[in-house]
């Protein structure tokens, strides 16, 4: 049996909850995945070989040691998973690096089912269809894909 790591072990535990799926992988993807491993004391075994899951009550209790960033993403995983509002969401995006943030948005998107969301369509031969839409935001859009607004690194 091979052995799963503590992002996958969260990964069985969140399937088939868009908001824990999302908290899931904004964790398992922000700050290279250094808060979804092993020992952290927000990832907590449920007792099932290979799943483990997310307590945002520990991330509320553990993360005031950490960046401002830092806190202001699991402030994010912990609302998505633990039913809590997020006060201040623009105190909260403002203080998130771009990569950080577009996790956010990604996460945000996921949690709202955009991933799985249909447009009906009629076709030129005046038929209805459905028509499965793209992700809102993917979350595995490359770092190139995001326009430049014409800034240029110095030379």
């Amino acid at each position: 049996m091979v052995a799963r790591s503590a992002a996958d072990s969260l990964r069985v535990w969140a399937r088939g909850s868009y908001a824990d799926e999302a908290a899931v992988e904004l964790l398992a993807r922000a700050f290279d995945g250094r808060f979804a491993v092993e020992g952290v004391p927000w990832v907590r075994p449920t007792g099932r070989p290979g799943c483990s899951y997310l307590d945002p009550d520990a991330i509320d209790t553990y993360s005031g040691g950490l960046s401002g960033a830092e806190r202001r993403v699991l402030a994010v995983v912990a609302a998505l998973t633990g039913d809590r509002p997020l006060h201040d969401l623009s105190g909260i995006l403002v203080g998130v690096d771009r990569p950080n943030l577009g996790l956010i948005l990604a996460a945000l998107a996921h949690a709202g089912g955009s991933h799985q969301q249909a447009d009906l369509i009629l076709t030129p031969e005046n038929r209805v269809e459905f028509v499965e839409l793209p992700a809102l935001i993917d979350w595995a859009a490359p770092r190139a894909s995001i326009p430049s607004h014409g800034m240029r690194a110095a030379s």
